[in-house]
């Protein structure tokens, strides 16, 4: 590659400059900004033209060669960078960074952004509901820390593991993109999925001083102690790493990255991707349609952060009975004053996604509009904090962690038109009286054509020439148009400019002066609203961290509400709690089938009770299509939504704390990984057999399907024999069979 490049610096100078800049962004396809069109050369424009089926031509390098091109409109990047992206390639923007008018030769470019999958940050690469999250990996023989981050929201996590469970973390974060060591690369394409984007990084970025410094450089902080991660190396390097890519592809935008959380196991429900599959809690076994999946039927949240966080307390339920309590005291709180509930739904109506148009503040990628919809966000929060009266205890003390913005709000307001346009570069969108001279400027491109007509007027009486006239062309500009029969009346501060047949063209310092400002007057003014928007921009990054705390408390409420409305709608109850190892359900109902149901038919709510004397296990027999992997999947939904603080689908609900929630339901095999179905099966049993504890539930919709009917009845005979006679496990278990 790098030979082709030196070849290629013998062409013409607007390639070499492309060559200059491919040459330090080899991995990335370059666009490479030329006027109105990004255009790509060689490889990267076969490639893109394959993606994004256009035109592959040829330019002319020099005079003995010619190089494959292909390009589009600057207009449509954001739909082609999406297709680039989704192909799994990363993309290098190389923008012209001077004022093609002012520069001598060739217009300087450069490289001002490099996107891939998991650093995307613009609204036409996301999903407004889900995260996009990058992570970093680096291991220590079975040890391995992590760190991700969402860099379209500043969400910042890490953690430590043991290397086994790395496709597990990649899973439940949906990671699109991993980054690791150049010398570790062997190893890690060994064990991650292969439709995972795998960079590498240099080696000396996993260097633990220069990682260590990177953080506390971002916190502004002398060490990470308050972090809670100062003797985590593994970890330290890891989110230093990641830091260190987002330097070199966003060059240093990561102001909204304001802090780092430690991603700890316990105190929470422990529920591996087999689980998480197989109650269909995210995504059907059977489709792609989610009208059949958990999160579908639960999700009432009426913005995109709180959607993310909904789903977030879905793949981690707690396990820490005072959380737990404290989510359903603010839960009923709600549920019992309808009215209230009502009245924060409709401001949060009004509300937009803070996180993420915090990250474009910081990637300089925001506009006027997101400026009004954060002010008018957090206005609203202010207005939820207002109506939640003093009686409400639990709401009224949660609030009062929301972070005084007013002066942000009242910046925004007072500076931006609430109905600003979207382009930037068109300006009208600064408010008068912010900027003098911007006034000045706004009042001589408005009232351009008044000045002329009064210009015009004045000089008609100041020469008696009736007919005279003040035209425009593009070539000479404003000029006073005088018919050749009133020649004897020009004035003498009149210039000639043009002769014509039949007239005679002139100018006056006045009107020249004017012209010039009228010409200037638009870029003026676009120039200093800019200006202005910059420097709101510096000032809101001032206040990162308050307005992403407020970000949060307003998810947080939004995932109440909807679980309120859940509740109330559907007529859920509040789960109790036990420090025993009991499940005690009255009336149960699946939270999905009992939706998906014709208008005419209604589910058949349903008991249960466990516990760990002479109730440890339940097996469930009958045909098939008898209900019995419903009432398996029912069940673990049920204490699935009383660990994340909702109420259930129930008329009772006792429940003692779920460490672990194992589920074995149906056959599926991993033919490409050299996995058959019975050793998929067998795999997910052993998991079950060799992690659970006393605390844990087990659901089991029928073992041994996957092999000989002899040989499956005693594999299911002895894994519940041993269920139930290892009294030190002893964990409530459901499980389904045809076996009698």
């Amino acid at each position: 590659m790098k030979e082709n490049i030196i070849k290629n610096k013998k062409s013409t100078p607007v390639m070499r400059q492309y060559w200059d800049a491919k040459e330090k962004f080899p991995d990335s396809i370059m666009l490479f900004r030329m006027g109105d069109f990004y255009e790509t050369f060689d490889e990267d424009a076969k490639i893109t033209s394959n993606i994004l089926n256009i035109a592959l031509t040829k330019r002319a390098n020099g005079a003995a060669s010619t190089v494959p091109l292909a390009g589009f409109p600057y207009h449509s990047l954001d739909q082609h960078i999406h297709k680039l992206l989704n192909s799994g390639y990363k993309v290098a923007l190389c923008e012209q960074v001077e004022d093609p008018k002012l520069s001598k030769g060739i217009v300087k470019r450069e490289v001002v952004e490099i996107l891939s999958p998991g650093t995307a940050i613009s609204s036409k690469f996301l999903i407004e509901n889900e995260n996009n999250f990058l992570a970093s990996f680096i291991k220590d023989k079975d040890c391995v820390g992590y760190s991700i981050i969402d860099n379209s929201t500043g969400e910042f996590y890490c953690g430590d593991s043991n290397i086994k469970n790395i496709n597990d973390i990649i899973n439940e974060y949906q990671i699109k993109e991993l980054l690791i060591p150049k010398f570790q690369e062997e190893h890690f394409s060994k064990l991650v999925n292969n439709d995972i984007m795998l960079t590498t990084y240099e080696d000396w970025k996993s260097d633990y001083d220069t990682c260590y410094n990177r953080l506390i450089k971002q916190f502004n902080s002398t060490s990470l102690k308050g972090f809670g991660i100062d003797d985590k190396d593994l970890s330290i390097i890891a989110s230093g790493a990641i830091l260190l890519y987002l330097d070199s592809n966003y060059f240093g935008k990561t102001n909204h990255i304001t802090s780092i959380s430690q991603i700890i196991d316990s105190g929470y429900m422990k529920i591996d991707d087999f689980t998480i599959k197989n109650l269909e809690i995210f995504h059907s076994l059977n489709n792609q349609n989610k009208r059949g999946t958990l999160i579908n039927n639960v999700d009432f949240t009426l913005t995109s952060s709180g959607s993310r966080l909904l789903k977030k307390h879905l793949r981690k339920p707690l396990n820490n009975l005072k959380r737990i309590n404290k989510r359903l005291s603010l839960l009923e709180e709600l549920i019992l004053d309808r009215g209230l509930l009502q009245n924060i739904r409709d401001l949060l109506k009004q509300t937009f996604d803070i996180e993420r148009t915090i990250g474009k503040i910081s990637n300089l990628k925001s506009n006027p509009r997101d400026l009004i919809n954060l002010s008018q966000s957090l206005e609203k929060l202010n207005e939820i904090k207002k109506i939640v009266l003093v009686r409400h205890k639990n709401l009224n003390s949660y609030l009062k962690k929301i972070n005084n913005s007013n002066k942000i709000i009242k910046l925004i307001f007072a500076s931006i038109i609430e109905d600003s346009p979207i382009n930037i570069s068109k300006g009208n969108f600064i408010k008068s009286g912010v900027n003098k001279e911007l006034d000045y400027y706004r009042d001589i491109s408005n009232n351009a054509n008044k000045w002329l007509l009064d210009y015009q007027e004045k000089q008609r009486n100041i020469s008696g020439i009736s007919s005279l006239k003040i035209n425009f062309n593009k070539i000479f500009g404003y000029y006073i148009d005088v018919r050749k029969n009133h020649l004897d009346k020009i004035p003498d501060n009149f210039i000639r400019k043009q002769t014509l047949a039949n007239s005679e063209r002139y100018y006056t310092s006045e009107l020249k002066e004017y012209e010039e400002k009228i010409l200037t007057s638009n870029d003026k003014c676009i120039e200093i609203e800019k200006y202005i928007f910059d420097s709101i921009q510096n000032k809101i990054t001032l206040s990162f961290s308050k307005i992403q705390n407020n970000a949060q408390i307003l998810a947080y409420l939004d995932v109440l509400c909807s679980n309120a409305s859940l509740a109330i709608n559907y007529n859920y109850c509040k789960p109790e709690f036990s420090n025993k190892s009991i499940l005690e359900l009255k009336n149960s109902r699946h939270p999905v089938v009992e939706r998906l149901l014709p208008f005419n038919e209604q589910f058949v709510p349903n008991d249960l009770y466990l516990n760990q004397s002479n109730k440890q296990i339940a097996i469930i027999t009958g045909p098939n299509m008898a209900g019995k992997s419903t009432y398996l999947r029912q069940i673990g939904l049920v204490a699935l939504l009383a660990q994340i603080g909702s109420f259930v689908p129930a008329e009772k609900c006792k429940l003692g704390l779920v460490d672990q929630l194992f589920t074995r339901v149906g056959a599926s095999d991993n033919l490409a990984g050299g996995e058959s179905t019975f050793l998929v099966e067998m795999n997910e049993a052993a998991n079950i057999l060799n992690n659970a504890t006393s605390k844990s539930l087990i659901i089991l919709d029928e073992i041994g399907r996957g092999t000989a009917t002899f040989d499956g009845l005693s594999i299911a005979w002895s894994i519940t024999e041993y269920l139930h006679d290892n009294k030190k496990l002893n964990a409530r278990t459901m499980f389904a069979t045809h076996y009698h």
